[in-house]
């Protein structure tokens, strides 16, 4: 019986000390995967402070595009709007290039900012698939369209260019075929004298033979 006790007794001691040993190795463990956690915590945070930054820099970058826009059309805006309001460099009263033209106006040129704001009168509805055009024509003969005019129910149409080239002598109004991009074929309706360099006030009429040669562009 006493070595029973003995025995017995040694058993509970060796339970008791595994049994602390547990109570000392359980906290451990718990600790271990408080701090694991807590790191992926934390670095789960500054993926998401990251992500946050680098959307807030995108937001700016857009802000800055959005207002660098806005600036850039307000600017347009106020020099179209300058250009409309200024009398220019020279004006000029267009004159017939083709005997069945029935269309006048009058172009103001503006040299220093390469541009033209022309007006016309009497323009007829375009016959079926074509357009009026205004165009640039060079000492050169070289010829670049600058926009076209839609007319309006009173037969009076309006185009403000500018990219008028260098070297332009006169501005025309051609008819050509619709969504054609160049000016082959074209027929001459009108044209005015645009200024040579240094060239203002109002401008005469070109000389006949030049004014009415019929000839048309090639560009």
């Amino acid at each position: 019986m006493a070595s029973d006790r003995i025995e017995f007794g040694s058993v509970l001691e060796s339970k008791g000390s595994k049994g602390k040993l547990w109570l000392f190795i359980i906290p451990v463990i718990v600790g271990v995967f408080a701090l694991a956690g807590y790191g992926i915590m934390q670095v789960s945070k500054a993926g998401s402070v990251e992500r946050e930054a680098k959307a807030a820099q995108q937001e700016v970058a857009e802000l800055h595009k959005t207002v660098e826009q806005r600036d850039k059309l307000l600017t347009d805006a106020r020099a179209e709007e300058g250009l409309q309001r200024s009398a220019g460099a020279a004006a000029a009263l267009f004159y017939g290039v083709n005997p069945k033209a029935q269309e006048s106006g009058i172009a103001f040129a503006h040299p220093s900012e390469k541009a033209v704001r022309v007006y016309f009168y009497g323009l007829a509805a375009p016959p079926e698939g074509q357009e009026y055009v205004v165009a640039a024509r060079t000492k050169g003969g070289q010829t670049k369209a600058l926009g076209s005019v839609l007319p309006g129910n009173d037969g009076t149409g309006f185009l403000l260019a500018k990219d008028v080239p260098e070297g332009t002598s006169t501005v025309e109004l051609l008819l050509r075929p619709r969504d054609q991009e160049n000016l082959d074929g074209a027929e001459p309706r009108v044209a005015a004298r645009y200024p040579a360099n240094g060239e203002r006030g109002i401008l005469a009429e070109a000389p006949p033979a030049q004014a009415r040669r019929g000839r048309g562009p090639r560009g």
